[in-house]
């Protein structure tokens, strides 16, 4: 039998995707989850994916659909579509993976079976301390994990090269030979054909060493994900934005704040961004700094906003909020969908905010204006004047509710009301009121 295979992965009376390409590793896989099948009551399915990088490549198809009928198992394959514009290898594994949960969806298969082995782990984890991931990412290639509604399992992640190519020729298992695994155009072949043989030369149990560092990150990062997860169940996770409070992101380790914020992209953009190392202290360094208003744009589906304590994640950047209305009677006016302004004599007995204006003359009211702030505005106070910028931040009111505040302007142009903040004394033998109310 195959030394090293997991069988503890795989429950009797099992459905089982198999992805099988026709190479060695995985042929091995399918020839030993045909021996296994009987005794298991398994009920396998085969899916092959042609990329079409090959001339040759239906080739690959033909010979894995043959050897399904030989043992009479359900064959689905697919023609991936070429698109020169993506990054092939991430285009083709999101590709590829969709095509498997689309088949075990249709079939009724909890879990899908890869054939990646112990030479791929140490290679994978080669590859990510050279380009740089996450403490997640170190981990490598894990033998068991969830995707979509589905489980991926790895049963020959803990075999070696060595095991395959022996299993291969003991028990003669037929596979197709991919020519361009020979070839060092890409990074992983290269790591394969050059690193990995030279540091056998230096430990010949190397692999086994990677295993253990893996299962060591494995370790520490479950720690990290369970305290990680416990910060962010005091969080509301919207679709398209989730809002924090700064001290307490900042309280917790280092390594915390990491995994927080790589969840909280993670959800936003449904696992479509990747964050680098560089990019988790750019957002760090955002959310520490001193000045209270602060933005960031990471990607056109993640932005993120310092307002004093609290820090924004958004899928959109922030909505501009200018308007400009005229007064010229007693009404309701809405501005956006932040705010009812009511201009009226009459008394109201549930409202957010009220200003009472006095005035001889409705002349002397009508018209004013409603608006937001404008560069220059400022306001009439005791000692002369004061910039509303000042103000605004003196009352520490974030940058997002400054251009959204209803600011009045009287017929000689100052400003008389902003509702919760500022009113301008008025004179008169008549009274008025403006109700404000927060939509």
């Amino acid at each position: 039998m195959l030394k090293n295979f997991n069988q503890n992965l795989i429950e009797k009376k099992a459905k089982l995707i198999l992805a099988i390409s026709g190479g060695i590793d995985s042929m091995v896989l399918f020839d030993y989850l045909v021996k296994l099948k009987d005794k298991y009551e398994l009920s396998l399915y085969i899916v092959h994916i042609d990329h079409q990088k090959r001339a040759n490549s239906h080739k690959d198809a033909e010979f894995v659909k043959n050897q399904a009928k030989i043992y009479n198992l359900p064959f689905f394959s697919k023609k991936l579509q070429i698109n020169d514009e993506l990054n092939f290898h991430h285009y083709s594994h999101i590709k590829r993976y969709e095509f498997f949960v689309e088949i075990a969806n249709k079939v009724n298969a909890e879990k899908i079976v890869l054939a990646h082995n112990l030479n791929d782990l140490a290679e994978t984890i080669l590859m990510r301390l050279n380009r740089g991931s996450s403490f997640e990412g170190y981990r490598g290639i894990l033998p068991k994990v969830k995707y979509k509604n589905k489980t991926i399992i790895r049963p020959m992640l803990y075999s070696s090269r060595d095991d395959i190519l022996t299993y291969q020729k003991k028990y003669d298992v037929k596979y197709r030979e991919d020519s361009s695994n020979q070839e060092d155009d890409y990074t992983r072949n290269r790591f394969r054909h050059i690193i990995l043989p030279k540091l056998k030369q230096e430990n010949p149990q190397y692999l086994d060493k990677f295993l253990q560092f893996s299962n060591y990150q494995t370790m520490a990062y479950d720690l990290i994900d369970d305290l990680s997860e416990n910060f962010l169940q005091s969080l509301v996770l919207n679709k398209t934005s989730i809002s924090l409070n700064k001290d307490d992101l900042l309280a917790q380790k280092e390594i915390i704040q990491f995994e927080v914020i790589k969840k909280i992209i993670n959800h936003l953009t449904c696992n479509s961004l990747e964050i680098s190392f560089a990019n988790l202290n750019d957002i760090i360094s955002l959310i520490s700094n001193e000045k209270p208003n602060l933005y960031l744009k990471l990607a056109e589906n993640l932005y993120i906003y310092k307002r004093y304590d609290k820090i924004l994640f958004q899928t959109k950047p922030k909505k501009e909020n200018s308007f400009n209305i005229t007064v010229n009677d007693f009404n309701k006016y809405y501005i956006n969908n932040d705010y009812e302004i009511i201009i009226t004599k009459k008394l109201i007995k549930t409202y957010d905010y009220m200003y009472k204006l006095c005035y001889n003359s409705l002349d002397s009211v009508f018209p004013f204006t409603i608006r937001n702030r404008r560069p220059g505005d400022r306001l009439d106070i005791k000692i002369g004047t004061k910039k509303l910028k000042d103000f605004f931040i003196d009352k520490k009111i974030n940058i997002d509710k400054r251009d959204s505040l209803p600011i009045m302007i009287n017929k000689s142009n100052k400003i008389f009301y902003i509702p919760g903040l500022f009113k301008l004394e008025s004179s008169g033998d008549n009274l008025l009121y403006i109700y404000v109310n927060k939509i």
